[in-house]
Protein backbone atom coordinates (compact mmCIF):
# COMPACT_ATOMS: atom_id res chain seq x y z
CA UNK A 1 0.00 0.00 0.00
CA UNK A 2 1.24 3.51 -0.62
CA UNK A 3 0.62 6.65 0.74
CA UNK A 4 -1.48 9.21 -1.33
CA UNK A 5 -1.82 12.00 1.48
CA UNK A 6 -1.38 13.45 4.75
CA UNK A 7 -2.48 16.07 6.12
CA UNK A 8 -2.27 17.84 9.45
CA UNK A 9 -5.56 18.33 11.21
CA UNK A 10 -4.63 19.54 14.51
CA UNK A 11 -3.66 18.47 18.04
CA UNK A 12 -1.08 15.79 17.20
CA UNK A 13 -4.23 14.58 14.29
CA UNK A 14 -3.52 13.83 10.97
CA UNK A 15 -5.54 12.61 7.72
CA UNK A 16 -4.09 9.55 5.96
CA UNK A 17 -5.53 8.48 2.44
CA UNK A 18 -3.69 5.14 0.93
CA UNK A 19 -3.65 4.23 -3.09
CA UNK A 20 -6.12 1.05 -2.30
CA UNK A 21 -8.88 4.06 -0.81
CA UNK A 22 -8.55 3.16 2.81
CA UNK A 23 -8.44 6.54 4.24
CA UNK A 24 -8.68 7.77 8.14
CA UNK A 25 -7.43 10.03 10.79
CA UNK A 26 -4.92 8.80 13.33
CA UNK A 27 -4.08 10.97 16.82
CA UNK A 28 -0.25 10.83 17.72
CA UNK A 29 -0.41 11.76 21.23
CA UNK A 30 1.58 8.98 22.47
CA UNK A 31 4.40 9.16 19.94
CA UNK A 32 5.58 12.47 20.48
CA UNK A 33 6.68 11.23 23.68
CA UNK A 34 8.96 8.95 23.10
CA UNK A 35 12.19 8.66 21.51
CA UNK A 36 13.49 11.45 18.70
CA UNK A 37 10.03 11.95 18.10
CA UNK A 38 9.65 14.32 20.72
CA UNK A 39 10.96 17.01 18.91
CA UNK A 40 7.35 16.98 17.53
CA UNK A 41 5.77 18.15 20.61
CA UNK A 42 6.41 21.13 19.18
CA UNK A 43 3.04 21.41 16.94
CA UNK A 44 4.53 23.62 14.24
CA UNK A 45 7.22 21.16 13.57
CA UNK A 46 4.46 18.39 13.30
CA UNK A 47 2.28 20.33 11.49
CA UNK A 48 5.05 19.73 8.85
CA UNK A 49 3.83 16.02 8.19
CA UNK A 50 4.69 14.71 4.48
CA UNK A 51 4.26 10.92 2.86
CA UNK A 52 7.48 9.58 1.18
CA UNK A 53 4.52 7.60 -0.44
CA UNK A 54 5.84 4.38 1.72
CA UNK A 55 5.58 6.53 4.94
CA UNK A 56 4.59 9.51 6.89
CA UNK A 57 7.53 11.36 7.99
CA UNK A 58 8.75 14.93 9.14
CA UNK A 59 12.18 14.79 8.48
CA UNK A 60 14.60 12.12 6.96
CA UNK A 61 15.68 10.42 10.68
CA UNK A 62 11.68 11.07 11.88
CA UNK A 63 9.32 8.83 10.05
CA UNK A 64 6.37 5.55 10.55
CA UNK A 65 6.45 2.86 8.14
CA UNK A 66 2.80 3.53 6.24
CA UNK A 67 2.10 0.10 7.30
CA UNK A 68 1.81 1.01 10.65
CA UNK A 69 -0.65 3.55 10.25
CA UNK A 70 -2.46 1.14 7.96
CA UNK A 71 -2.79 -1.20 11.10
CA UNK A 72 -4.02 1.63 13.31
CA UNK A 73 -7.04 2.92 10.87
CA UNK A 74 -7.62 -0.89 9.68
CA UNK A 75 -7.50 -2.55 12.89
CA UNK A 76 -6.07 -5.19 10.62
CA UNK A 77 -2.89 -7.37 12.07
CA UNK A 78 0.50 -6.21 10.77
CA UNK A 79 1.19 -9.73 9.03
CA UNK A 80 -2.56 -9.50 7.71
CA UNK A 81 -1.45 -6.32 6.10
CA UNK A 82 2.14 -7.74 4.62
CA UNK A 83 0.45 -11.27 3.70
CA UNK A 84 -2.72 -11.03 2.37
CA UNK A 85 -4.69 -13.91 2.12
CA UNK A 86 -5.42 -14.55 -1.42
CA UNK A 87 -8.99 -16.24 -2.40
CA UNK A 88 -8.91 -18.18 -5.78
CA UNK A 89 -12.61 -18.78 -8.04
CA UNK A 90 -13.23 -21.85 -10.00
CA UNK A 91 -14.21 -21.96 -13.43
Amino acid sequence: MKVLEVKYLADYTISVKFDDGVSGTIQLNDLVRKGIFQSLKDKEIFAMVFTTGYSIAWSNELEIDAANIYSEITGKDFGEIMNPKLSYTSN
